[in-house]
Parts: structure tokens; sequence; C-alpha cells
């Protein structure tokens, strides 16, 4: 299937599954963002509004689900993009 757009600027969007149990909340990031709206969170098909489902903790190294997923949900992150570090 053909992309139309500009494509992303790394070549792809990184994309992270997370297991859940029922009561733990808080779950490493692979990548670390600088906004909660730099992600696509899915739990069980459903969308999660940045900010009110989720936020991001560690300097954004970590997600913190309002509600814990549960573990018969597939719970999944989509990167939009990256954090960046410059040093001048």
């Amino acid at each position: 299937m053909a992309y139309i757009g500009k494509p992303p600027v790394n070549g792809f969007f990184a994309k992270q599954t997370i297991t859940g149990d029922g009561s733990t909340t808080s779950f490493a990031l692979t990548v670390s963002v600088a906004d909660p709206s730099s992600l696509i969170v899915s739990v069980g098909g459903v969308l999660q509004e940045p900010g009110a489902a989720y936020s991001l903790s560690g300097g954004g190294s970590s997600i913190v689900f309002s509600q814990a997923p549960s573990s018969t949900d597939t719970t999944y992150v989509q990167f939009l993009g990256t954090e960046i570090t410059q040093n001048n």
C-alpha cells in the first residue's frame, strides 16, 4: 500500500506493547517523549486521551495511566515523536 504525505523524519514510527496486570499504572517507555500528545495510546482497542487517561513521568521516560490496564486488554503505545536533548 502506498503512503501519501510527508514521510517520517527517522523513517518509522516506533511502537511499544504494554502488558497490564490490572493493578500497575506506571510503565517504562522504550523511547522518551517530551509531551503526552506525542503518543497514540490504545487500551483494548480504545484510544486514550492524553492528560486524562495517561500522563508522563520521569522526564518523559514513563507513562502513568489513570486506571491500570487489565491483563486481558491489548495495550500499545505508538510514538509520534521523540525527545531531543541538545547540548550547546
